[in-house]
């Protein structure tokens, strides 16, 4: 028996996943497979830190510690092949209040910023609640994956007269790891316009097996001056709730504007958990890791499965990172909104595709690291409301 099948009741633990899920979909008795976090215990490491600072009984102001960034820099360079200088090493509450610091630190308002579809919703309501341009290209779907369409990147930067690239890699919703030779092809267009790059890589150690996440920085080194690279240990281990994540500039003059704004919000420093949890998963996770990944993909095989036997004409993406299937419903004989009335009456809660920009109209997206009871239960329901 694997360490993850142990189910872990969240109602009562005011948990957005659970908690909220009746006000989200108006229901009782829902099986929420909809937000991005996991069912799944943190590691004991983990545990065992909180409750050493917990035993301490003193929660006071914190700062980083030395060990914390050596931890990060360690982990990075056994993992990603990442050398990251201490002096380009910043640290903020999550990754997504530092998308928004760097909207607004590196481009004014109105300005363009461009990025793919569909992604994370945060990368375009950012871009939207600090006022500047959303520019959205659509990837390409086939075979069951995406593909960046550069001749359609390129025809919007130049039109948009773009400020700003916003990539997401691995990439949510879609799942996609992207290649070197992908990353680099976009770093090249991007310096043709000299167009800066904020690479959010926060799933970059949730790689299945026979894939391997590159650092965009590693990638095109030639470019690494434009790139703002924002990471964490939080999705990875499940720490959503403690706030840490880090970014890494090397631009000196980008660290200043950076700094100059980080101060005017007020946003800077991590709380104690956040310090000692990263740490500590950092330097004693990867046991943990390397057996939820496995784990993870027996899910998405099983997913995969049950949908090519009862509703075959769903289509699975490859899940080649994350914990988030990606389905294609765009063949069932229902519009979106059908398909997702019919899953909520069913008794499961998903995401739809569209609220991850309009190319990702007849998708839903699915959470799958949950115990195997859970799936089961979950799939079975998500099947029920598909073929209504």
């Amino acid at each position: 028996m694997s360490q993850f099948d142990e189910v872990i009741p969240r109602i009562g633990t005011n948990s957005e996943k659970w908690d909220g899920a009746e006000e989200l979909f108006g229901r009782k008795n829902i099986i929420p497979m909809w937000v991005a976090d996991m069912d799944f215990r943190a590691p004991k490491p983990v545990l065992d830190a909180f409750q050493r600072q917990i035993d301490n009984g003193i929660f006071g102001y914190s700062t980083k510690s030395e060990s914390l960034i050596q931890a990060v820099i360690d982990w990075n360079k056994d993992e990603h092949q990442f050398e990251i200088d201490p002096s380009t090493l910043f640290f903020n509450g999550a990754v997504v209040p530092t998308i928004s610091l760097a909207i607004r630190s590196l481009t004014s308002k109105g300005d363009a910023v461009l990025m793919v579809s569909p992604i994370y919703p945060p990368f375009f309501k950012m871009t939207e609640d600090t006022e500047r341009k959303v520019v959205m290209s659509p990837l390409v779907y086939e075979n069951h994956q995406y593909q960046m369409d550069f001749n359609d990147l390129e025809t919007r930067m130049k039109a948009e007269n773009v400020k700003l690239f916003l990539l997401c890699n691995p990439q949510n919703p879609g799942g996609r790891c992207f290649t070197k030779e992908e990353l680099v092809q976009l770093a090249k267009l991007c310096e043709k316009y000299q167009i800066p790059i904020v690479s959010d890589e926060i799933h970059a150690d949730l790689v299945m097996k026979n894939y391997k996440h590159i650092p965009l920085m590693v990638a095109a080194p030639f470019y690494q001056d434009q790139i703002i690279t924002l990471m964490a240990a939080t999705k990875t281990f499940n720490l959503a709730a403690i706030k840490a994540s880090y970014y890494i500039i090397t631009n000196k003059s980008y660290q200043e504007k950076f700094a100059a704004e980080q101060k005017y919000a007020a946003t800077n420093g991590l709380n104690v958990f956040g310090i000692v949890g990263t740490e500590a998963a950092y330097r004693d996770g990867a046991p943990w890791l390397s057996e939820l990944k496995e784990y993870i993909y027996s899910n998405f095989e099983y997913v995969k499965a049950a949908l090519q036997k009862e509703v075959p004409e769903v289509g699975v993406t490859d899940l080649e990172a994350t914990y988030l299937m990606w389905l294609d419903c765009r063949a069932l004989p229902k519009d979106e909104k059908t398909i997702y009335a019919d899953l909520i009456e069913a008794g499961v809660g998903v995401q739809m595709g569209s609220g991850f920009g309009y190319s990702g109209k007849g998708f839903v997206r699915l959470n799958i690291a949950c115990p195997k009871e859970t799936l089961e239960k979950g799939i079975k329901l998500l099947i029920e409301g598909l073929k209504k």
